[in-house]
């Protein structure tokens, strides 16, 4: 070596020694001194693709998953004529890693934006196959880690690890098998939040399965994959206009009103309230909003259906309190 400038320059035969040293490293397996002459190379910027290629094969076997990636997603622009050997081993750090669902959706933009050679299409092909497969795996571990969770928290009655395992469940595709969860549904000693956690969970899956939710003593039947959310719902939005006036007089008592009407439709759902309870539960509202703000309301109605849903609307926001929390 020599300095030239301030800069360390590789004479050839440096240049020539670190790439013999490199790779016979990499034969013997040795990846820690095959990546230490392969980065001398790098960063003096005399890195041919097959040093790269070593580089990286080292840092994988290194574990060095962050540098890799980098460096091969920098390739895979520059170097066309070799990306589909670096998309190759960009897939292997992704496998490697763990990183099954980056995998496939990577994949899946490659197999639809691409015009990808047979031989390497196949290759990719296989490497997506074994990725879902593998990952069908991790979900169903986790699947039935979180279910066991979900049945011991029922055992003990505590509500909040039933919360955090539906959220966790929430976060995986549904299993084959959905009994469990349609019994869950169905008991009616398990507390309305939690059913409405498992049934938005089936809706956001797009179960296609009817199923029976027993909430509030009304039994329903329902497809989740064709309900409403609570937001969109045409009664909610009627309701919802039908208050339009206490936003424009009082932004404050509309916020704690819109906060109070979302929660006991969460609670509640997907019972959604009739047409002929709209009524009723707007007046429940307005007294409950001048109630909690301490101000006067003059339009008092002394009618048992209005007060029925005022009481029905506060232990929903309790519920929802304890369990939700925001």
């Amino acid at each position: 070596m020599e300095k030239q400038n301030g800069d360390i320059v590789l004479f050839p035969k440096w240049k020539s020694t670190l790439e013999n040293t490199g790779f016979e490293a990499i034969k013997e397996k040795r990846f820690k001194d095959s990546a230490e002459s392969f980065e001398l190379l790098l960063e003096h910027g005399v890195a041919g693709h097959e040093v790269i290629t070593g580089l990286l094969m080292s840092w994988i076997e290194l574990g060095k998953y962050s540098e890799a990636e980098e460096l091969c997603q920098e390739q895979m622009k520059k170097e066309e004529e070799y990306y589909y050997q670096y998309l190759h081993i960009y897939i292997t750090i992704l496998f490697q890693s763990n990183r099954y669902q980056e995998l496939i959706d990577l994949l899946d933009e490659v197999f639809e934006t691409e015009d990808i050679p047979h031989q390497n299409r196949t290759q990719l092909w296989q490497m997506y196959e074994v990725a879902k497969k593998l990952l069908q795996d991790v979900h169903k571990k986790e699947s039935d880690r979180l279910v066991d969770e979900l049945k011991k928290s029922f055992e003990k009655g505590d509500l909040q690890k039933q919360w955090v395992a539906v959220n966790q469940l929430r976060k995986q595709p549904l299993p084959e098998n959905l009994e469990y969860f349609k019994e869950c549904l169905e008991d009616k000693d398990i507390h309305p939040i939690i059913k409405t956690g498992l049934i938005l969970w089936l809706r956001e899956e797009g179960c296609t399965e009817s199923v029976t939710i027993i909430k509030f003593g009304h039994k329903l039947e329902v497809t989740p994959s064709q309900l409403n959310s609570f937001q969109s719902d045409y009664i909610i939005q009627q309701i919802k206009m039908r208050l339009g006036a206490v936003e424009q007089n009082n932004p404050t008592m509309f916020q704690v009103i819109h906060d109070l009407l979302d929660h006991y439709c969460y609670v509640r759902y997907p019972l959604f309230p009739s047409e002929e309870e709209v009524n009723y539960i707007v007046k429940a509202l307005k007294q409950l909003g001048h109630e909690y703000l301490q101000l006067p309301y003059e339009e008092q109605d002394s009618h048992p259906e209005v007060n029925k849903y005022k009481e029905e609307i506060q232990l929903c926001e309790q519920h929802y309190m304890i369990l939700v929390g925001q």
